[in-house]
């Protein structure tokens, strides 16, 4: 017997199960905190969500395809079902059942082209570009990566050592890190077009002769079981 592992990034295996995986890991991504202690108990919710959502590929939700109604969270006391309605019940399940298989096939149809259209097509970078990279590289010290963030930046190109690499100028905390990256793990950064409604920077609170300064985000956090204050963060000053 031979093991036979699938990847979220090869669809030919067992792509609907990965590709059901990939989008709870975006609801966790989303709602877990930083520590990521709390994902199992969003589990069950994430679940029911993505079952009672619609698909974009047969336009109901996987409930309604298995059952043939949606789930009704009201409570209502019981009523005396005689067997038509339950014939009939079955009946309409099964027409259902092949016009959703019609119109899984017209979808894959529809989609086939723009899938291999994007296969084919390479980022054109430039030097002096901000660019995003792919974080799975890097050494977090969060639990988990795959509910962290999926890009880090942005960061300027500064040389293109080949048409398919370019060197990335990165922060002075990253400086362990090879500077040199593929293609692939590159994306554009957008700008901002909100620009002229960023708000000035407070200046800072004189507290005892000293400048104090406001927190503009928390960065990272990690547990230290030798400090009486276990959890420590560290943060950005506004200002």
């Amino acid at each position: 017997m031979r093991l036979h592992f699938t990847s979220g990034y090869h669809p030919e295996a067992n792509g609907q199960a990965e590709r059901t995986n990939q989008t709870l890991e975006q609801y966790f991504c989303i709602y877990c905190n930083y520590q990521q202690d709390n994902w199992s108990e969003l589990l069950p919710l994430a679940e029911f969500a993505y079952n009672n959502a619609p698909s974009a590929t047969t336009g109901v939700s996987p409930f309604f395809a298995n059952k043939g109604y949606h789930p009704n969270l009201s409570v209502y006391p019981e009523r005396d079902i005689a067997s038509s309605h339950a014939r009939n019940f079955v009946l309409n399940l099964d027409k259902l059942q092949d016009t959703l298989k019609e119109e899984i096939a017209k979808a894959q149809r529809q989609y086939q082209p723009s899938a291999d259209s994007r296969q084919q097509q390479p980022l054109d970078f430039q030097v002096g570009q901000l660019v995003f990279v792919r974080s799975q590289y890097f050494w977090m010290t969060c639990p988990s990566k795959k509910l962290f963030e999926k890009y880090l930046g942005p960061y300027e190109i500064i040389a293109q050592p080949s048409p398919q690499s370019f060197i990335l100028r990165l922060l002075d905390t990253m400086r362990a890190a090879y500077p040199v990256f593929h293609v692939s793990m590159l994306e554009p950064a957008i700008p901002n077009t909100f620009q002229q409604c960023s708000e000035p920077l407070p200046a800072p609170v004189i507290i005892d002769g000293e400048p104090e300064y406001k927190i503009s985000k928390i960065v990272d956090s990690k547990i230290d079981c030798w400090r009486a204050c276990k959890l420590l963060y560290k943060v950005i000053w506004l200002g």
